[in-house]
C-alpha cells in the first residue's frame, strides 16, 4: 500500500480526526525512519515509521516521555505508538508537531549560534539529572548493561554492515579493544539518560524556547558520551583543513562546554574525547551511505582519533 494512503487510514483510525495534508520530510540523516508531517484542521502531527523490529527498544519511548515530564523538561507529546500494527511492521508513532524551525534550517550569525549552544548546554544539564543504575539500551525502563564498556563489548557498532567497507574483520578486533581499554573510565560514571544525536537537526527553535526533539536513539550512558557525540558533529560540520573552521568549530564546542553545568566525570572529557570520537564515528559509518562524500569523511576522522588515542 502506498505510504501516503497507509498513513491516512492509520492516522484516522488512532487519532479520529480526518487528514488535510501529508507531507514527508527529506534529507533526513541517513533517511533510516520515514517520517511525515500530517496536517489536520487546527493542528499537526508527526507520523514517525520505523525502520527496523525491536528499534527503540520496548516501551523506551513512552519510559523517556514520562521522564521528562516528571523533570518538567520540554518535549514532543507522544500521541499514539504502535508496534503491533500488521500494515505497518516496525511500528510507528505519533507525535504533536511543535511550533518551531529546526536550527540547522535558519541563517545565523556565528553569535547567534554560540547563544544556541549555551541554551542547549543549559537544557542538556537538566537531561543529564535524569539518573539510572545501569548502563545502555533502555528495554521498559531498566538499562541492560552493568558497565558501559560492556555496552561496547555487546553492541561495538550495532551490526556489521556497511562498516565492513571501511576495515576488515581483524582491524575492527583491534579497534574494539582499543576502545574498551579507553574507555574503561566511563565504567565508574555515573549514567543518565542521553539524547545520543544533539545536534542542529534536533534543535526545534521557537523564538526564545529550544527544544530537542527525536529521542529515538536515547541512552543511559555516562553524560559525557552524549556531549562527545555533540562536539563529533560540530567537528563533521567544518572543513578541518581549513584554519577558518577549525576555529568556528573550536568556537562552539566552547559555547557549549563553558556554559554545561555538571561535575560528574565532566573533568576526565578532554581526556576521553577522541576515544569516544572514534566510538562515535564508527556507529555513524555503519549507517552511512559508501557512495556518499560523507563516508570518507567520517572514515578520516575515525582514523585521525585512533591515532590519537594509539600514541
Amino acid at each position: 500500500m502506498d505510504d501516503y494512503v497507509l498513513i491516512k487510514e492509520v492516522f484516522e483510525r488512532d487519532i479520529n480526526k480526518k487528514v488535510l495534508s501529508i507531507v514527508r520530510y527529506e534529507n533526513l540523516m541517513h533517511n533510516i525512519n520515514k517520517v511525515f508531517k500530517v496536517e489536520i484542521e487546527d493542528q499537526s502531527y508527526i507520523f514517525k515509521m520505523y525502520h527496523a523490529m525491536g528499534y527503540p527498544e520496548e516501551d523506551k519511548m513512552m519510559f523517556v516521555s514520562n521522564k521528562l515530564d516528571e523533570h518538567r523538561i520540554l518535549h514532543a507529546k507522544i500521541c499514539f505508538y504502535n508496534r503491533n500494527d500488521k500494515d505497518v511492521s516496525n511500528g510507528y508513532i505519533i507525535e504533536e508537531c511543535l511550533p518551531g524551525i529546526t536550527a540547522d534550517r535558519l541563517a545565523l550569525t556565528e553569535q547567534e549560534i554560540c547563544n544556541i549552544y549555551k541554551k542547549l548546554a543549559i537544557l542538556t544539564s537538566e537531561i543529564h539529572k535524569i539518573k539510572f543504575e545501569k548502563y545502555g539500551f533502555i528495554v521498559c525502563g531498566v538499562p541492560d548493561c552493568n558497565t558501559f564498556t560492556e555496552h561496547i563489548e555487546n553492541e561495538f557498532i550495532y551490526g556489521n554492515n556497511k562498516i565492513q567497507y571501511a576495515y576488515t574483520s581483524e582491524k575492527l578486533d583491534q579497534i574494539k579493544r582499543t576502545l574498551v581499554e579507553k574507555l574503561k573510565p566511563c565504567d565508574k560514571m555515573q549514567p543518565c539518560l542521553c539524547h545520543i544525536d544533539i545536534s542542529l537537526k534536533n534543535m526545534l527553535i521557537d523564538n526564545d524556547n529550544l527544544t530537542l526533539i527525536d529521542w529515538d536513539d536515547a541512552r543511559s550512558f555516562p553524560a559525557i558520551v552524549d556531549i562527545a557525540r555533540l562536539t563529533l558533529l560540530i567537528e563533521l560540520a567544518y572543513d578541518n583543513e581549513k584554519a577558518e573552521d577549525i576555529k568556528k568549530a573550536g568556537v562552539y564546542k566552547k559555547a557549549f562546554i563553558d556554559h554545561y553545568k555538571s561535575d560528574d566525570g565532566f573533568k576526565r572529557y578532554n581526556e576521553l574525547e577522541s576515544a569516544l570520537h572514534a566510538w562515535h564515528g564508527l556507529v555513524m559509518l555503519n549507517f552511512c551511505n559508501r557512495d556518499k562524500p560523507q563516508f570518507g569523511k567520517i572514515k578520516a576522522m575515525v582514523d585521525e582519533k585512533l591515532k590519537l588515542i594509539e600514541r
